[in-house]
């Protein structure tokens, strides 16, 4: 059978696609790491890595192995998580976080001081992801914890609100609205407006804003990031609808640009955080939870 040691490398190999860096990953020499994975190779009877001198790729098998291979691992991190829960609840060691980027950098460059005051004996590794991709790698064990602009309602997920982002109509200065204090949603009309990849669900709220007052949402952007829309609008190329945590670390800033909130009807963002219902650490992260949505809650609204 296969050791788990020969199932990290073999995972690292597949994070990496290169021999070099895995091995420096597993805190190991390059020849070890290969002589592992060739044994590895010969007890499951299967060629799993291709090497030339060019690249790295995984075999079919090996891409199906690997994939089951982080399922195992992270069974055997949860025990060893039971094992050695202390005072802290568990929010010890390493913590795997998956984000997306529209969420995760200027949430966490909030949260972040807390974090590490609080839990100072815990390390957060944060990668930013497509959103389709972050829900297989939590359920395959590559993070602990993903960090959302919305829910997944899944049993094998626990799904936690953090806060209520309210979007604000975001401007050059020198824009006809830009001197209101408050925007009607009335006096958009006839704008185009430049939207964020986000939920369906937000999705529909600002293709119902824009058709129920005239303005135009400008599908060609859609997906771009925070940082690109709020360049655009800056262009002039049209006004966007951006979180108010952004706006707080990020547009209020700028000497081009403005936000404003709108008196009514303004689409409003959950930012939530997920796990694996099987986690042993679950308790911990609802406290880690907590501690986040203490130190957001100035600058958004608690989730009900």
């Amino acid at each position: 059978m296969p050791t788990l040691q020969q199932l990290r490398y073999l995972v690292a190999v597949a994070d990496t696609l290169s021999f070099s860096r895995a091995a420096q990953a597993c805190h190991v020499t390059q020849p070890t790491l290969s002589l592992q994975l060739k044994e590895l190779e010969g007890r499951l009877k299967a060629r799993l890595v291709e090497r030339t001198r060019a690249r790295v790729l995984l075999t079919p098998a090996g891409i199906e192995i690997a994939h089951r291979a982080r399922r195992v691992l992270a069974d055997v991190d949860d025990i060893k998580e039971v094992g050695r829960r202390d005072e802290q609840g568990g929010l010890k060691g390493t913590l795997q976080m998956g984000v997306v980027q529209t969420v995760g950098a200027y949430v966490l460059s909030v949260a972040m001081p807390s974090l590490r005051a609080c839990y100072p004996d815990m390390r957060i590794f944060v990668r930013e992801d497509r959103l389709e991709n972050l829900p297989s790698k939590l359920s395959d064990g590559t993070y602990d914890l993903l960090l959302l602009p919305e829910a997944i309602n899944h049993p094998d997920f626990i799904s936690t609100p953090l806060i209520r982002e309210p979007l604000q109509l975001v401007m050059p200065t020198d824009h006809r609205l830009a001197q209101q204090a408050v925007i009607d949603p009335e006096a958009i009309a006839g704008e185009t407006i430049l939207v964020m990849e986000s939920g369906r669900r937000l999705h529909d709220e600002i293709a119902a804003l824009c058709n129920d007052f005239g303005a135009v949402q400008a599908q060609d952007y859609a997906g771009t990031t925070l940082d690109t829309l709020r360049l655009m609008v800056t262009t002039g190329m049209g006004l966007s609808l951006l979180p108010a945590l952004y706006v707080r670390s990020d547009v209020l800033r700028e000497k081009l640009i403005v936000a404003r909130p709108l008196s009514r009807r303004a689409p409003v963002r959950q930012v939530t955080m997920v796990w694996r219902s099987s986690s042993p650490r679950s308790d911990a992260y609802h406290r880690l939870a907590a501690t986040i949505v203490a130190t957001l809650l100035p600058w958004a609204q608690k989730e009900a």
